[in-house]
């Protein structure tokens, strides 16, 4: 178990310039996790950064994007027998999270967020209590509010987008509706594309809608369909 103060110590230290050693099982709700396929995951995600390593903050959330599958793959592959794959309980552990960061994917983290590191405010991305903000829980949740491995392409095809999937998406109850996250993504991604505020209005619209419908009842025509009526009812 890695606590948010033994994670935080293990952070500054090394941003002071220490290596400080992780073990390299993790063990967690008395569970044992075969991390082998999560490392190759990290493996590929660090050799995708390496060939967006000077790219903007936009590109970056691109490059997330592919990053996700990778993670969500590794976590949940399509094998429901796979071996080593954690259960529930290891993903709801922000501990488990925390290992993760700290053990395969710390340079990507920063990579992804170094501002965060130069101003000493790297635990909101590694801690995982608050999961639509830590880097790694909220790509395992941008392919899981598009539905799975199976619709992970809607987490990848959209550049600049971090507006879009972490205030529009996984920060309100449209993360619970992968028809309705599919159909804003195939939107957004075809020639009608919004700028940041029209999304924002857009976005606003949506949430509105809640209130009254049970919007992740929706299935994939009905989405399509509502979106569309939605996404400029302002002009």
């Amino acid at each position: 178990m890695i606590s948010y103060s033994r994670c935080d110590e293990i952070a500054r230290t090394r941003i002071d310039g220490g290596d400080p050693l992780l073990d390299e099982q993790w063990v967690g709700n008395g569970q044992e996790v075969n991390l082998s396929r999560i490392e190759r995951a990290a493996s590929e995600i660090n050799a995708l950064m390496h060939e967006h390593i000077g790219a903007s903050d936009k590109e970056k959330d691109y490059v997330e994007g592919l990053a996700s599958t990778k993670l969500y793959a590794a976590l949940c592959p399509t094998d429901p027998n796979a071996a080593g794959v954690p259960d529930v309980p290891v993903l709801d552990d922000p501990g488990f999270w925390r290992f993760l960061a700290l053990r395969y994917f710390w340079e990507f983290i920063k990579w992804r967020q170094p501002r965060a590191f130069d101003n000493l405010n790297h635990m909101r991305f590694l801690d995982a209590e608050q999961s639509r903000d830590t880097v790694l829980t909220r790509m395992y949740l941008r392919v899981a509010a598009a539905g799975g491995l199976q619709y992970a392409d809607h987490a990848e095809c959209l550049r600049e987008s971090t507006d879009f999937w972490q205030s529009h998406i996984l920060q309100v109850r449209t993360a619970s509706a992968p028809a309705l996250v599919r159909a804003m993504v195939n939107q957004q991604a075809g020639d009608d594309r919004l700028a940041t505020e029209p999304v924002r209005r857009f976005a606003k619209r949506v949430n509105g809608m809640w209130t009254n419908v049970l919007l992740n009842l929706y299935d994939d025509d009905e989405a399509a369909k509502l979106v569309a009526e939605l996404w400029r009812d302002d002009e």
